[in-house]
């Protein structure tokens, strides 16, 4: 199962080579690493299914 949110432990492995693989993208690790979590990743919504956010 594919997953749709990502903490900062699972970013770090990411920057790592660890989350996704040899060969594969990496996020840059600090203090490059820009975000401290991803909390939603959905295959509806972007470009053509918009998704408006309330706050």
């Amino acid at each position: 199962m594919q997953k749709n949110n990502y903490n900062y432990d699972d970013l770090i492995s990411c920057g790592e080579g660890k989350l996704f693989g040899e060969g594969n993208a990496k996020l840059p690790l600090p203090p490059m690493l820009m975000f401290d979590r991803i909390t939603e990743i959905n295959q509806n919504t972007g470009e053509f299914k918009k998704r408006v956010y309330k706050s």
